[in-house]
Formats: C-alpha cells, structure tokens, sequence
C-alpha cells in the first residue's frame, strides 16, 4: 500500500495533478479524488442505478437462469438490463447475440480463466475474446468493458490492453479501501496516474489513460461486517433470505448514501444454488417494485449517466436509457 502511494506521489510530479475544476471535467474526465456528485446534485435528485453483472461462460444452460433476474422494466417501461463480461471457453456465441440484440451489454472478460502474465498476453486475451463477440454479428464499438479473470486487476499492463484494443472501461477494481456509505467512490478516468487500491493489486499509476474509466466496485458487507468481493465469496449466505438480505442490505447502503452506482457481481455457480437464485429474484423484483426512482441498467448506461449527470425529474427522456 505504501510503495502505491509513493508511487502516486511520484509521478502526480511528472503528470501533474488531476483538477476536477481545471484539467478534468466530463463528460470525457473525472477525477478520482472528486467527492462531489456529478452534477453537483443532491442524492434524491440522482436515480439509484443497480448495475447486474455477469460473468464468465454464456450459454443456453445459463441463459434459463439469468433471464429469471430480468423480468420487470424501469420507470420509462423499458426492459431491465444487464452486462455480461465473457469467458470465451464454454460460450455459445448464437445465445450471446439474442442477448445483445435485447439490449444487453456484452463484454470481454477471459479466454479460459488464466490470468495473462505480461502486457503482450492482456493485449493478446482481449483481443481474442472481442474477435470472437464480433464474429457473431455484434459491433465492436458497442463492446467497452472488460473485468479480469478472477477480479485480479492487472493495473497498467491490463489497461495497455484495454487501450490497444478500443475498449473504455474496467469494471474488475474490488475495494476494500471505499465499501462504506460515506466513502464509495463515483466512476473515474485515469486521465491522470491517481486511482484506488484494488485489494491489493496494483494500480496504473505510471500511465495516463486518457477517457479510460474505472467502474469501482466496494466489497460486499454482510452479517457480523462479513467482508466479501462478490456475494458468492460470503459462505455465511446459507438461505434464500441471506441471498435477499445480502443484496438489499448493500443496495440500501448506496440508496441511502451519495448513490453511486451499485454493482453486483454474479456468475453461474450463484444462480445454480437454487436458494440464491430465488433470493436474487425476488430482490431484482422488490427493489423495482418498491423504490420508483432506482433503475437496472447496464454499466455503460450508468457511465453515460456519470458523463452527462440528469435528475431524475428528468430521466425518463435520458436517451441512453431509451428503448
């Protein structure tokens, strides 16, 4: 921890410092020590944006399960959504284009699992997997995101990939350092060599990534402050009613903080526990039903929001949340 603030301290000298007020506005920049609200609005004005991610292998086994999660629409009657980051091993190509063409958003995520071990092999991996999505008809300007194997960040060799092979965004930064309402932390661009600590894992703080966004994602709490990176990582979870209270307990804690996009992480092992599945369901419905200014979208839907901030006295005319 303390060679990353070191090494932050350092080259802020040679990059200079990230200004929220002079070298880095949106809708293109934001900086990671910003603490103010896009907009500059007031959390009731902002809608609370829950942001359903899936990982790993896509496939007609797992679509039956998923497609149980979206089953209600947002305000603005268009269908809830979700982002699926892809391992390419075990994937149907065919079931990920029914995805995208309703409205889904698809994104890189591995080729097998393995996690790459130098800059050629993150450059290398996404570029597989994107060629693969696009083989299947979908446009590769629509796919942006990208979550490492295993959430282990790969810091300024992964975001070299990211560049090189025209995505926008990582969504794989789990944080223990930002988990609690008063300290989650908004979407940022590592415009300017600053960011958080992924667990651990090191950061891309010797390169600027100009208009490269970090989707961060604070760990799960759970019973007895029960620290988790995603749901599936809590072995207390042991009924349908830990499942809700797993997902609803955190959901609150950004509702009722600064609303920063919540973002959850599932994959297949959740959804085949039939008890977490039925406890995810009935989240994904209550949260809709029950709280009229929250909307599940995708992630670079919640982004678009980040670049341009709208109340929610005036979101249902957002275009990229149109249908």
């Amino acid at each position: 921890m303390k060679v990353f603030v070191y090494l932050a301290v350092l080259i802020g000298l040679v990059y200079g410092q990230c200004d929220p007020a002079g070298n880095c506005s949106p809708p293109d920049c934001r900086c990671f020590k910003d603490n103010t609200t896009p907009g500059g609005l007031q959390p009731d004005e902002i809608p609370q944006m829950v942001v359903i991610t899936m990982d790993y292998a896509l496939n007609s086994e797992f679509a039956e399960l998923y497609d149980q999660l979206f089953t209600t629409t947002n305000p603005n009657d268009c269908p809830t959504l979700g982002t699926f980051y892809l391992q390419d091993m075990n994937t149907d190509y065919d079931v990920v284009k029914a995805y995208y063409d309703r409205g889904f958003e698809i994104g890189v995520s591995s080729v097998d699992g393995t996690i790459p071990k130098d800059e050629v092999g993150w450059v290398d991996l996404i570029k597989t997997v994107k060629t693969k999505i696009t083989g299947a008809g979908i446009n590769g300007d629509d796919v942006r995101g990208y979550r490492p194997p295993q959430l282990n960040f790969g810091g300024t060799e992964e975001f070299i990939g990211i560049g090189d092979n025209g995505l926008v965004y990582d969504a794989g930064c789990v944080t223990s350092e930002y988990d609690t309402a008063s300290t989650f932390k908004w979407p940022f661009t590592y415009d300017f060599p600053e960011g958080a600590t992924c667990n651990g894992q090191s950061m891309p703080v010797d390169k600027e990534f100009k208009g490269k966004w970090e989707l961060i994602i604070p760990d799960f709490t759970f019973t007895n402050d029960t620290k988790c990176e995603v749901p599936q990582g809590c072995t207390n979870v042991e009924t349908k009613t830990d499942a809700f209270n797993i997902l609803y307990d955190n959901f609150i804690a950004h509702y009722e903080g600064s609303r920063t996009p919540y973002v959850v992480i599932i994959d297949a092992a959740w959804m085949k526990t039939d008890f977490k599945r039925e406890g995810t369901v009935e989240f994904m419905d209550y949260v809709r039903a029950g709280f009229p200014d929250t909307w599940v979208i995708t992630a670079w839907q919640s982004l678009q929001w980040v670049q341009n901030p709208t109340p929610t006295s005036n979101i249902s005319s957002f275009a990229p949340w149109s249908c």
